[in-house]
């Protein structure tokens, strides 16, 4: 059933619903852990550059590890991190772009656009993810060369700082470009998966969608928002509740089979075994009534239990990831249709009804052309 839009603030709340989806928490969920394996290659790698005594950094760290001091002092293991975090920016928003379509496809009424599916359209739309933000950074790059050159050229004695300081409007123009064009690289990892998964637009529509709606609807753009945010952090704490509330059911009924407890503290101090640099105090966030005088699992039993409870984590995380790109795929369709006019759900089915009658034909000219037909034989 196609979802009736209000075109305003109104709309933002769904996002709570649309995000409680299995295949976008499912998304996200791979999303994520793809994520945090680029994080730990990425930055052991660099760990080991930096000449880290890799057994005790593994001892500190274990699966979520931070850059120390030392990794700062060479240019290889900073490169690494560089390379991390542009390959986890990419594959988050990709995640996004895939969650954008399915939430696209249901408000127009098509509940049945699977995973596989978004897969397909990501495979085949990805590209502006990459072109416009390392577009966005060439312009920045670009204006700060041109202070630098002006730096340049205010050594040449006598007529260097004159011609620096005639030139000091049409560059402070330039940096104001510069800003513009960094509030934009920051807005693109929002807002640019949900221009691609409501248009299918190429590069140049989607940077052009992506400054006038950053321009023409600023205002909006900012407290839609933070009316999402205050609809998130709703959403994830009810999911936060019942998930805590089901890992204490499971941990009870563990309990009552096996004789003792331990179960639950098990899965509650996962993340914290997995993560300590990160995470060293982590202890009851998934799960509501652990007594600490209770004695974990331990062994590959407590392993296995504690990567099970850092997995419910990641689902919760995953909850609010796909809330996320679900508010922003509302927030695009509203500030398109305040901005244009244009109701892109409407305008999608449109163009696929003209798809579907360029390749078989309009059915209705048929029957009319089939009923002439059968007059004229009378």
């Amino acid at each position: 059933m196609t979802e009736e839009l209000r075109f305003n603030a109104k709309d933002i709340p769904l996002c709570a619903k649309y995000g409680f989806s299995a295949r976008k928490i499912w998304i996200y969920f791979k999303t994520l852990v793809l994520s945090w394996a680029i994080w730990d290659i990425f930055i052991y790698l660099g760990f080991f550059a930096a000449g880290y005594d890799m057994a005790a950094r593994w001892e500190q760290s274990r699966l979520f590890p931070l850059p120390g001091a030392l990794f700062w002092t060479d240019a290889i293991p900073v490169i690494f991190l560089i390379i991390a975090v542009i390959l986890i920016l990419y594959v988050l928003t990709r995640g996004s772009l895939k969650v954008s379509r399915i939430t696209f496809q249901q408000i127009r009424g098509d509940n049945f656009f699977s995973g596989a599916d978004a897969s397909r359209f990501a495979r085949g739309n990805s590209t502006p993810l990459i072109t416009i933000p390392v577009l966005l950074v060439l312009v920045i790059i670009l204006a700060l060369a041109a202070g630098a050159a002006a730096g340049v050229l205010s050594r040449i004695p006598v007529a260097g700082p004159i011609l620096a300081a005639l030139l000091s409007v049409p560059l402070w123009g330039v940096m104001l470009l510069a800003v513009l064009t960094a509030l934009a690289l920051v807005l693109s990892f929002q807002l640019l998966p949900s221009i691609i998964a409501t248009t299918g637009g190429d590069t140049f529509e989607s940077v052009f969608e992506l400054f006038s709606t950053m321009t023409s609807q600023s205002w909006r753009v900012f407290l839609y928002w933070l009316f999402s945010l205050i609809i998130m952090l709703l959403g994830g704490i009810t999911f936060l509740l019942f998930a805590s509330l089901a890992v204490d059911l499971l941990s009870f009924s563990v309990a009552l089979g096996a004789g003792s407890g331990g179960f639950g503290a098990a899965l509650a101090s996962g993340p914290r075994l997995l993560a300590p640099e990160v995470l060293p105090f982590f202890s009851g966030l998934t799960t509501f009534g652990q007594q600490d005088s209770i004695q974990a699992w331990t062994g590959i039993s407590g392993v296995i239990a504690g990567l099970s409870g850092t997995a419910i984590f990641l689902v919760v995380v995953s909850y609010l990831f796909s809330c996320c790109s679900s508010s922003w795929t509302l927030i695009y369709l509203v500030l398109r249709y305040r901005k244009d006019g244009v109701d892109l759900a409407s305008r999608a089915d449109i163009e696929e009804q003209r798809e579907f009658d360029r390749l078989y034909g309009n059915t209705d000219d048929e029957k009319q052309s089939s009923g002439s037909i059968s007059d004229s034989e009378d």
